[in-house]
């Protein structure tokens, strides 16, 4: 080859590279009161918009990408983003908005060098539809709006995968937050965090990365490779949350100041956190409301209803510093893996448990220094505790709502601990026992009530009944409790 023929030769190299590197920018269209955008290439412009109105496409097979620098920044009013190809910056945002009513409706993939989408100034009334195939990755935080200006109203629809390698999935701190999962969030920290007036349903997993749960054996994994300790897989500060799928963390996994928690038949809560831990737990109700403005209160009331599956250090316990009241219902599991399932603070409250159903209670309940009850129905699951209920301090009473003075077997008192013993009505006909300290009133579905003294002497005096008066048949450990007698008069 002559030096002339490679001279052109290599402008030609040079010129294709050079082609090869050119971005397109993306199609203008609409009108001035509604513009659009269109993005078709795999080496789109980057966008910088401040028009209202702007409605964004960025079609399969497109890319938007900064190495160096935020491939999106949007900054009208009403704006939207329909993303099904690539959008991507690797050191920044990949998408930042500051105007009101921006929605993103993503099938493709979004991702951040540092955030995903990160909100800031005016931008409340964000709408995220995270598709099935939507994918939204980032370092720190995947959502993020800014606590500053206490963005509000938020909203996140996902049913693909959102996940934070350091942060968290979805980061809000202003009010009126909804997040509706059905697919996975996944973070580095607090998975979801927000604040006040927040609303959460779950369908899907919300976990620490490196967690799993099986669901054919009912257990967590962890890779601690991967899994960061002490981190909460939702956090918020007040509202209501409804579990149907999968919630892991490492260390609580629901922190909630004050208003509902409902997990539902299918839905599963675990702390991973050590068994000796007593501030991890499936649910941590913290002490105080703490606003997105940074001002704290005492908390207020909280509703606890377990229908499914909740298990941690604790099950479910509450700040030392706690005193407002709780309300626990349970049909479902609370499990402890430390040896207490439920754990009020010393000057919680007036507190309420009430069992009924497939009720299970793995460990003790220690109640606060409010006048507490506990409220027991009809166990079909044959099973009342493992451990000892105790009331604490102040005038605590136990109220039977299926059961009569004539179903129970024995009741006795030594030195401050009840030791009973009853039957229930289910598939086996089954006898239950269970510890108690600290309770003072019992009562019957009859409308009887009685002190601990009336009901320990009314059994001790009873005389020993003949197999012709009482037709129970005890068989192995557990028993079968075969038929009802009055075994006091």
């Amino acid at each position: 080859m002559t030096r002339s023929h490679q001279i052109w030769t290599l402008a030609l190299l040079a010129l294709a590279a050079a082609d090869s590197s050119a971005q397109t920018a993306c199609d203008e269209g609409g009108s001035a009161d509604s513009p659009t955008l269109t993005c078709t290439s795999p080496n789109s412009t980057a966008i910088n918009d401040s028009r209202d109105n702007l409605q964004m496409t960025v079609q399969d097979g497109a890319v938007v990408r900064l190495d160096n620098g935020r491939p999106v920044q949007l900054n009208g009013s009403n704006q939207s983003v329909s993303n099904a190809g690539l959008i991507e910056s690797g050191d920044d945002d990949a998408i930042r908005a500051k105007g009101a009513g921006l929605t993103v409706d993503n099938s493709g993939t979004i991702r951040g060098g540092d955030r995903g989408i990160r909100l800031q100034d005016a931008a409340d009334g964000f709408t995220l539809y995270n598709r099935e195939d939507g994918e939204i990755f980032s370092r720190r935080q995947a959502i993020r709006a800014d606590n500053d200006d206490r963005l509000q109203n938020l909203r996140v629809e996902n049913w693909g995968l959102i996940e934070s390698n350091e942060g968290r999935a979805i980061q809000s701190r202003g009010p009126g937050g909804v997040v509706i999962n059905y697919g996975t969030l996944l973070g580095g920290e607090e998975v979801v965090e927000a604040r006040e007036d927040f609303y959460l349903e779950n369908y899907g997993l919300i976990a620490i990365r490196g967690l799993a749960w099986d669901a054919d054996s009912q257990t967590w994994t962890k890779d601690t490779a991967v899994a960061v300790e002490d981190e909460d897989g939702v956090q918020f500060a007040s509202g209501a949350l409804h579990n149907h799928g999968v919630i892991l963390s490492t260390d609580d996994g629901v922190d909630i100041d004050q208003g509902l928690v409902r997990n539902h038949a299918t839905g599963v809560i675990v702390s991973t956190g050590p068994d000796d831990s007593m501030s991890s737990s499936g649910i941590d109700v913290d002490a105080f409301f703490e606003s997105g403005d940074g001002s704290s209160q005492p908390a207020g009331e909280l509703s606890i209803r377990n229908d499914g599956y909740i298990e941690g250090p604790r099950a479910i316990t509450t700040d030392s510093a706690s005193i407002s009241s709780i309300d626990i219902i349970n049909t479902g599991t609370l499990y402890g893996r430390g040896g207490v399932a439920i754990g009020l603070a010393p000057d919680q409250g007036d507190s309420s448990l009430e069992l009924f159903g497939d009720s299970r209670i793995l460990g003790d309940v220690v109640f606060g220094a409010g006048d507490d009850t506990l409220s027991i129905g009809n166990l079909t699951s044959g099973f009342l505790i493992d451990g000892l209920f105790d009331g604490g301090a102040g005038d605590n009473s136990v109220f039977f709502n299926d059961y009569a003075l004539s179903d129970f077997l024995s009741f006795k008192l030594t030195d401050d601990l009840i030791n009973l013993t009853f039957g229930i009505t289910n598939t086996e006909n089954t006898v239950v026992s269970g510890q108690f300290r600290n309770f003072g009133t019992w009562s019957f579905s009859s409308g009887d009530s009685y002190t601990t003294e009336e009901l320990a002497n009314r059994f001790a005096a009873a005389s020993v009944p003949t197999p012709a008066t009482l037709t129970l048949l005890f068989i192995g450990l557990t028993g079968i409790w075969a038929s009802r007698s009055r075994l006091l008069g």
